[in-house]
């Protein structure tokens, strides 16, 4: 009768024993999987997801090309991003004047430096002031890539293109620290076109 039960006793600790085993490798096992899984899944997320350029606001175009001016007397020189399929002119009278034109869909961009006065842009609820001005009624925000605002102006009434204003620490003023830059269009614009202009306009950078 001892002998017996201590032949079950014995079985009983190898039983325990097993059981402990595999349960502590299930475990382990189970523990340590969903932690690769998980890294796999981050990283395959990561390389997956496609990268998103914001830009403000987006051309829409399938490709660019870049174009130079400026440099005359105080201005600046700058390059500006257009669609592949406009064209652009250079034209200078003296060595103190530029005039680019660019040109496409319906839009003529004419962007002038050289010795000419200033303006101020005055926009509903700004008060009249003294010396030149001019008052607009509607405008579109723009901040270019080199972090200057930009105000596309234009009024009501028959429709002929815009104009534009530029954030100075004096205020809105015209011309553009780029230049005295005006926009023809051949007709009333769609959003499409006016995100295109805009996108161009917004590509403006300081070299």
């Amino acid at each position: 009768m001892m002998l017996l039960m201590k032949y079950l006793i014995a079985l009983l600790v190898v039983v325990i024993i097993s059981l402990a085993g595999a349960l502590a490798y299930f475990v382990g096992r189970n523990s340590g999987q969903p932690a690769i899984s998980q890294q796999a899944s981050t990283t395959s997320a990561v390389r997956s997801k496609p990268v998103e350029i914001v830009t403000t606001p987006s051309p829409i175009v399938d490709s660019t090309k870049l174009i130079t001016g400026g440099g005359i007397l105080s201005f600046p020189r700058y390059e500006v991003m257009i669609p592949a399929d406009w064209t652009f002119s250079r034209e200078s009278q003296t060595t103190d004047d530029e005039k680019i034109t660019i040109s496409g869909d319906i839009f003529t961009i004419t962007i002038l430096q050289g010795g000419f006065g200033g303006s101020i842009c005055l926009f509903p609820g700004d008060p009249d002031l003294e010396g030149p001005s001019g008052r607009y009624d509607y405008y579109q925000e723009i901040t270019t890539n080199s972090n200057d605002r930009f105000r596309r102006v234009w009024n009501s009434g028959p429709f002929t293109g815009y104009s534009l204003c530029q954030l100075t620490q004096y205020g809105w003023n015209a011309p553009t620290l780029y230049g005295h830059i005006s926009i023809e269009a051949s007709q009333v614009p769609t959003s499409q076109q006016t995100v295109i202009l805009d996108g161009v306009l917004a590509s403006f950078t300081k070299k």
